[in-house]
């Protein structure tokens, strides 16, 4: 699937920010710098639709895009890391529960991971949140251009060992080459026709 035309529909710091819309809404999660807002960007068409950057930890809101009138995209804080030391995911817990509880339009969560790291405590806890909502879970392994392809097989299978779900789930996808962007639209669009 093609976008065109990405939009920023508003922050919000709680429930009162979230967007007054009825489209299907898919939420990206992940560790600080795993390449969330890269692959948004990605997806998008766009090179700056999301906040990138080299300091990790810079967004503190949910972050609602509304993509091609059809579907809403939010960026969620990373979480892992903060200025002056680690933050937990629970640490964003006021944020990101009532979200994932009370959001109806809310079909799945895009588990952001690098592919070159173990997923950690938070990870799981994130991958919790969607089993609790009965949200499908898309596990996008950023960076996949940084190992050859043996290396990404074998990181591919300890991810998913890690997460306890199936290999064939977790999608390698690289920023730089855009592979792997293709699968993980057509698992959104799947979703996005389901809700229909």
């Amino acid at each position: 699937m093609q976008y065109h035309e990405a939009k920023l529909l508003s922050s919000a710091a709680d429930e009162s920010g979230w967007p007054d819309s009825d489209l299907p809404e898919i939420m990206f999660a992940g560790r600080s710098n795993a390449g969330k807002s890269s692959l948004i960007n990605l997806l998008t068409n766009r090179k700056k639709l999301a906040y990138t950057g080299k300091t990790p930890g810079k967004t503190r809101l949910l972050n609602f895009f509304e993509v091609d009138d059809r579907v809403v995209y939010c960026d969620s804080p990373g979480y892992g890391y903060a200025k002056g030391g680690e933050m937990s995911v629970l640490q964003f817990s006021d944020l990101i529960d009532p979200y994932i509880r009370k959001r109806k339009q809310l079909k799945a969560l895009v588990l952001v991971l690098d592919i070159r790291r173990v997923p950690n405590d938070d990870d799981q806890l994130m991958k919790q949140y969607a089993e609790s909502a009965g949200l499908a879970l898309i596990p996008a392994c950023m960076k996949a251009d940084k190992l050859s392809r043996n290396q990404q097989i074998r990181s591919l299978s300890i991810i998913a060992k890690t997460l306890g779900i199936p290999r064939e789930s977790c999608i390698p996808v690289s920023a730089v080459t855009r592979d792997g962007s293709e699968l993980i639209e057509e698992k959104l669009n799947q979703i996005i026709q389901e809700d229909r």
